[in-house]
């Protein structure tokens, strides 16, 4: 049980140490940028606002597209019972 206790902590430290790393680089990245474009502090959060919007549109509709979509095969067309 140790062994694997150490394990999945090694494994939790390298998932820690790469995403650490993707957020710097992007970090950087993006204030690399904003400091070229020399935009006004309103603007700049206004645009990340936007940005931050549109990523997590993307991603709900990808949540809920899946989630509706059960199958491939097409609705059984259901009819009306006749009234006698």
């Amino acid at each position: 049980m140790a062994k694997t206790d150490g394990l999945l902590k090694s494994f939790q430290r390298a998932y820690d140490e790469a995403r650490q790393k993707e957020q710097e680089e992007l970090y950087d990245a993006i204030a690399e940028v904003l400091a070229e474009q020399k935009a006004s502090i309103p603007n700049t959060l206004m645009v990340l606002e936007l940005i931050r919007f549109e990523l997590l549109q993307a991603k709900y509709r990808e949540v809920i597209e899946g989630t509706i979509k059960l199958t491939d095969k097409p609705p059984i067309a259901v009819k009306p019972k006749k009234e006698e």
